[in-house]
């Protein structure tokens, strides 16, 4: 029998938070999340929503007139519909033409922000990786692709080689970091001779079996860490090659785990955290807002 010490039932008061993509099935955030709110007291539920693309612009329009809904937590492929969908988005969003993370106004205004970099950093340093002065390899520049590219940028990366195949969103995202990350040396390949220290792969490869690896390992010799944005499998192929060979693996679970304090700051369960849409405080960043316990 569940505890119902533990687990709030769900009433006419929950708060309710949607995790919308297509598939669903491989989102890691509902689990943590809802534990969170268990144990702080915190009335409100984030349920995965199954929604095809056709439909989402549709889902948009309702979740503006949601009353008892904050906002929505938002996964591929509806990144760049989000995008479209807000009445407002942060710089970071606006860069990335893609929104994960979405807060609702009580006025029905939909407010957006991109916090898939950050939580890729925040799992690194939980590594002990610091980016400053280190070579990254970046595979895939869709809207987390181009998210972690800033966030690597912004925190002092030495070059940055970009993997990605479809070459207008490729020279895009080159473009974009030229104009705002001058210093920083961008590659569509990895250069010879320069040794890659952290490699990222923000791309679909390895969700599907048959896929091939994003970037060969082998060509990743002495790597700092080699890390995953792909929830499942925990551990893609691409992961267990990079053990085979010795080297630091990041896993999916693990960034999206560190998205947990990112995401409830944004919509304002708790105070911003060191690493937060909304600057920095706390020791551990879970400090709950009063407002938000029922």
């Amino acid at each position: 029998m569940v505890s119902l010490k533990r687990r709030r039932l769900v009433t006419g008061k929950t708060v309710f938070i949607p995790l919308v993509g297509h598939p669903v099935e491989q989102v890691k955030s509902p689990g943590p999340m809802n534990s969170w709110f268990a144990e702080h007291g915190v009335d409100a539920v984030i349920v995965p929503m199954d929604i095809r693309p056709e439909k989402v612009a549709a889902f948009f329009d309702v979740l503006r007139g949601t009353e008892n809904c904050v906002g929505c937590s938002v996964t591929m492929p509806h990144k760049q519909a989000a995008f479209v969908a807000c009445d407002e988005v942060s710089e970071r969003a606006r860069r990335a033409r893609a929104v994960n993370t979405i807060r609702r106004s009580p006025s029905g205004k939909l407010i957006g922000d991109m916090t898939d970099g950050m939580a890729l950093i925040a799992a690194l340093e939980g590594h002990g990786v610091k980016v400053r002065d280190c070579n990254a390899l970046l595979i895939g520049a869709g809207g987390a692709g181009t998210a972690i590219a800033f966030e690597l940028a912004s925190e002092g990366a030495s070059s940055l080689a970009i993997i990605e195949p479809d070459q207008m969103r490729r020279s895009a995202l080159k473009a974009e970091l030229n104009r705002y990350h001058p210093d920083l040396e961008v590659f569509d390949h990895v250069a010879a001779g320069r040794k890659i220290d952290i490699a990222v792969n923000a791309s679909p490869l390895g969700m599907n079996s048959g896929d091939p690896l994003p970037f060969p390992i082998a060509e990743l010799a002495g790597a700092l860490i080699v890390a995953d944005a792909v929830t499942k499998p925990v551990v893609t192929p691409w992961l267990k090659d990079a053990e085979r060979h010795g080297l630091k693996v990041q896993n999916g679970e693990e960034m999206a785990v560190a998205q947990l304090p990112i995401q409830l700051s944004y919509l304002r369960f708790i105070k911003p955290t060191s690493r937060s849409a909304n600057g920095a405080t706390g020791e551990d960043g879970l400090s709950v807002v009063p407002e938000a316990v029922k």
